[in-house]
Formats: C-alpha cells, sequence, structure tokens
C-alpha cells in the first residue's frame, strides 16, 4: 500500500505507523475475504499451487482496494471518473504496465510449456 505525505512523496510504512496499521488491518479483511474459499480447498483434501494462492491474494486486494476507492468516491460526492482519474493517469499507467511485460517468441513458449508439464503431470 502506498501513501503519500501532502507533497506528494511516497511514505514508507518503516517510516510511517499509521501505514503499518492500515496494511495490517488490509491483511485481516484479505484474509477474511479468502477465508471461503481456503474452507473450500481444505475440505476436497485438494491442493492449490503456491502461485495459484499468490493470485487468489492478488486478486482478493484488488478487490478490497476497487471497493474501498468506490466507496470514498461515493461518500465525497465523486460521479465522474475523470473527476479523479485523467487522460494522463491512463497513460502513465498503460505505459508502465507495457514495461512489466516481457515479450517472448514462440519457441521459447512452447519450451516454457514443456518444461511445466514435466514440472506439473497432474494439471
Amino acid at each position: 500500500m502506498k501513501l503519500v505525505d501532502p507533497n506528494g512523496n511516497e511514505v514508507t510504512s518503516k517510516e510511517n505507523q499509521d501505514a503499518k496499521e492500515l496494511e495490517k488491518q488490509m491483511s485481516k479483511k484479505v484474509e477474511k475475504l479468502l477465508e471461503p474459499v481456503m474452507n473450500k480447498v481444505k475440505l476436497s483434501g485438494a491442493q492449490v499451487p503456491q502461485e495459484q494462492l499468490m493470485q487468489l491474494s492478488s486478486a482478493a486486494q484488488q478487490m478490497l482496494f476497487n471497493r474501498m476507492v468506490y466507496n470514498l468516491l461515493q461518500k465525497v460526492g465523486v460521479e465522474d471518473i475523470d473527476e479523479v482519474l485523467s487522460e494522463d493517469d491512463v497513460e502513465e499507467l498503460s505505459t508502465s504496465l507495457k514495461n512489466q511485460v516481457k515479450m517472448v517468441d514462440n519457441n521459447d513458449m512452447q519450451e516454457q510449456m514443456k518444461q511445466q508439464q514435466k514440472n506439473n503431470p497432474e494439471e
């Protein structure tokens, strides 16, 4: 979670007790959100790959964060998303996202898939 000071500079949770507390609260909410899924997994006796657990946790955090933002926007009376999210913001985030994507050619992808199948034959 990123917090910023009035000047727009990021304040890390190591420097800020409020941020640590918010992260702790968010973790509890994520656990509560994931609890029914985890109970279902335990009851079925199935195993969930670590990567999928991380994806579930990430999705739960994103869902909660989106709901918090929505609730906050409703509370302060924002009716049009353009009031809080500009086209420049979208373009900047798009560039950032594009820079995070690693491209591989088709041969590399097929090799990776073969390797995964060797490592996880039950899938």
